[in-house]
């Protein structure tokens, strides 16, 4: 086919196409966050648009150098060794208030069983302190992680000598050992934005992969209440309804016990990716009863490699 296309038809098509080119470059915005999708928009008492546009993070480097820990205390409130075990993960968490994190996961090997059974009906011991998170981790960890029975304990999951779970006995060897080491293998940055008008907001988190070593990891948020005073067997076996159980773990942000992959063993060392959660608070725990722990594990030890915590305001 003959093309008509004269020469100065030819260059003014050039001029017109590099002005084009120039003026959409000229009018291009790069934003700084990514799209942000699978979550409810509604949480934002205004137009999403503005949401991204002002209110979504801009992480800059994190600089934090320092591993840390996460005590999840398998527990109940039938359980008369428990308040014990609670103190002994307190005490690390003094000593260590900035490195070390505590939550109470009310389940046993198995996952229910009569430390943790409840009758809402009943005079005493009514609350369910239970929820199908802790649950999983109850009945998936009863074989080949050495849970036994509550009162026991993960420190990071970590497994030494075969065992991940521990008496807390061992908590404090165990935390010490991870925060002497300091083997840093993943980092965490966060923000959380909370609208009191919709009773939800917005979770942001940044993970970034500190090593070379083919590690596929997962990224988990728990919803833990503060406190709360309830009923609970003591080690007199004396029933105390003014016990004050602390780090209740209500479960994850977005009812995924595993949470959701962030790296393949292929990630390079450096890489960085930003997670994006809405979530709806509880309406019967205030917002500052309650915190998120964020942790990224190793999926295939479950060893926790780096956890923060995140307030809620």
């Amino acid at each position: 086919m003959k093309c008509n296309i004269t020469y100065s038809g030819w260059s003014f098509f050039l001029l017109a196409c590099v002005l084009i080119t120039l003026n959409a470059g000229c009018d291009k915005v790069e934003h700084p966050y990514p799209e942000v999708s699978n979550i409810d928009t509604t949480f934002y008492p205004g137009l999403w648009l503005d949401y991204k546009e002002n209110e979504y993070p801009n992480f800059g480097n994190n600089t934090n150098t320092l591993r840390n820990v996460l005590i999840e205390d398998y527990t109940g409130h039938k359980c008369n060794n428990c308040p014990d075990a609670a103190i002994i993960a307190y005490d690390i968490k003094a000593d260590n208030p900035d490195r070390v994190f505590v939550t109470a996961i009310h389940t046993a090997p198995g996952g229910m069983s009569f430390f943790q059974s409840s009758n809402p009906d009943a005079s005493s011991f009514y609350t369910d302190h239970t929820n199908p998170e802790g649950l999983e981790y109850g009945s998936y960890f009863e074989n080949g992680f050495n849970f036994l029975a509550n009162p026991q304990g993960t420190v990071n999951r970590k497994t030494i000598d075969g065992k991940m779970f521990g008496y807390s006995g061992t908590w404090v060897t165990r935390a010490s050992n991870i925060l002497s080491e300091n083997d840093l293998k993943a980092n965490i940055q966060s923000a959380f934005n909370y609208y009191s008008a919709t009773g939800g907001g917005y979770l942001h988190v940044e993970v970034e992969k500190k090593t070379s070593d083919p590690i596929p990891m997962n990224l988990v948020v728990y919803a833990v209440q503060d406190t709360l005073t309830d009923w609970q067997v003591m080690p007199n076996n004396s029933y105390n309804e003014s016990y004050l159980h602390k780090g209740k773990h209500l479960g994850s942000i977005n009812n995924k016990p595993w949470g959701i992959a962030v790296f393949g063993p292929d990630a390079s060392s450096g890489e960085k990716k930003v997670i994006d959660y809405s979530y709806e608070l509880p309406d019967d725990i205030p917002i500052s009863n309650m915190h998120l722990l964020i942790y990224v594990y190793d999926t295939e030890t479950y060893e926790i490699l780096q956890v923060i915590k995140q307030e809620i305001e």
